[in-house]
């Protein structure tokens, strides 16, 4: 049977919108639940860094909410998180993790990382590898999956592009800072969720005014986040988020591109959808 580890999280206001959990909050606790995990059932997350040289590199993560959770719903939550090592090479780590409040399972997260083989530097680089097999082989039968995890994010957009209506597009800046970062100086992947969701509130100021159907964005809250990373931000980088918004009847979605503010930034360091 799959390992899992199950704890209780204290919530207080900073946690919530009016309508919901956080997106970034749902995110910290996500980090902190696959760290657990691994403590747990295999080893530290310090030790797989300092002892091993592995890094663990987030490539997609998805994010669902079953039902309403708010901040006078509860005092505390039930975290439930598992993990398993997937793809051919076991070149990926998927964690998967539930937020239950009073009346159940609140909110549900996948997130798959990729392994790195670290060079010892301070910034943490390194190359794309299978987990090795000192640390495969801790991990039950049941806990690996030969088949990859694959993002939803490319088939979303070209379905949006397809099939939606566009409604607006807003680009609006940001600088990666200390305070978005991890240690070493990258930005810390729940960030960039968080300077989705700024945007999507800043189109919705924008042009509310001629699509007041986006309000609903604010006060329902989202539904489901499907994201993918391509590349690190880093420390004092300026981004651009580029923010388009489709409807499919009731429901909106936001396709948030974040890259470099440069006349020819590249192609985007993350991409996160959200939908109502």
């Amino acid at each position: 049977m799959p390992r899992s580890s199950s704890y209780e999280v204290v919530v207080d206001a900073s946690l919530f919108t009016p309508a919901q959990l956080q997106t970034v909050a749902v995110g910290r606790i996500g980090f902190q639940a696959g760290t657990r995990w691994l403590r747990d059932h295999l080893c530290s997350h310090r030790t797989l860094v300092a002892r091993h040289g592995v890094g663990l590199v987030l490539w997609a993560w998805q994010l669902e909410y079953e039902m309403p959770l708010r901040f006078e719903d509860a005092d505390e939550v039930v975290v439930d998180v598992g993990a398993r090592v997937r793809g051919p090479r076991w070149s990926q780590l998927e964690v998967t993790m539930t937020i239950s409040g009073p009346a159940g399972v609140a909110a549900r997260s996948r997130a798959a990382s990729v392994p790195l083989q670290l060079s010892g530097d301070p910034a943490l680089s390194g190359v794309s590898a299978r987990l090795p097999d000192v640390l495969v082989e801790h991990f039950h039968e049941d806990e690996r999956e030969r088949s990859p995890f694959r993002s939803q994010v490319p088939a979303l957009r070209a379905a949006f592009e397809r099939e939606w209506s566009e409604l607006a597009a807003h680009t609006t800046p940001f600088r990666v800072h200390r305070h978005h970062c991890e240690m070493a100086d990258q930005w810390y992947w729940v960030e960039s969720t968080g300077f989705a969701a700024s945007a999507r509130e800043e189109l919705i100021i924008h042009h509310a005014g001629r699509a007041p159907v986006l309000r609903r964005a604010l006060a329902h809250g989202i539904r489901r986040v499907d994201a993918t990373w391509l590349r690190a931000g880093q420390l004092w980088d300026l981004l651009e988020v580029r923010t388009t918004a489709y409807q499919h009847g009731d429901d909106i979605a936001f396709v948030h591109e974040v890259g470099l503010a440069e006349p020819d930034g590249g192609s985007p360091l993350a991409i996160v959808v959200e939908r109502t």
